[in-house]
């Protein structure tokens, strides 16, 4: 029986392993800019096109120089209960030390669910543009988020914390 002769993996593990140290490399380099990979924001505001206040919560997840955050929001409505669900993303884009100016966008859900009649769950897309004070513990941040949404295009804005 002929044996057949195994190439070299040593040029491709190198390869990786490379790679990965460039990866972590530039990981290290940035987790001051992001200020922690985890943390948590509470939000409050108003919708624009039914004037409706809302309270919400999020995580934050930062990770080379981009911030996803899953978060959700409970709507004042005057019928009925209305959430929202969001998933967003940023990124700054002026740092200055103690200040700095993000931008985003992301994708999100509007739950509808009226006292009278069936839920009604919309998908919807936003993009967002917002300043933070990051010189103590608590940082305060504001934000626009302008979302797109079928037939209605409402803008929120959002102050909060972020821990």
């Amino acid at each position: 029986m002929t044996r057949i002769p195994r190439k070299s993996t040593t040029g491709v593990r190198m390869a990786v392993a490379s790679a990965l140290a460039l990866v972590a490399a530039l990981g290290l380099a940035v987790a001051p800019a992001c200020a922690g990979l985890i943390g948590l924001q509470a939000t409050g505001g108003w919708y624009t096109e039914s004037e409706d206040g809302f309270l919400g919560v999020g995580l934050r997840l930062g990770l080379l120089g981009i911030t996803v955050i899953p978060n959700g929001a409970y709507l004042f409505a005057e019928s009925g209960s209305t959430y929202t669900a969001y998933l967003d993303a940023t990124m700054n884009v002026l740092a200055l030390g103690v200040v700095n100016v993000y931008g985003g966008g992301g994708i999100g859900w509007f739950i509808v669910d009226p006292e009278l009649g069936d839920s009604d769950t919309d998908t919807v897309y936003d993009l967002m543009l917002g300043g933070a004070l990051d010189a103590i513990p608590f940082k305060p941040f504001g934000q626009f988020k302008w979302v797109f949404a079928d037939g209605d295009d409402p803008m929120a804005f959002a102050f909060g914390v972020k821990f």
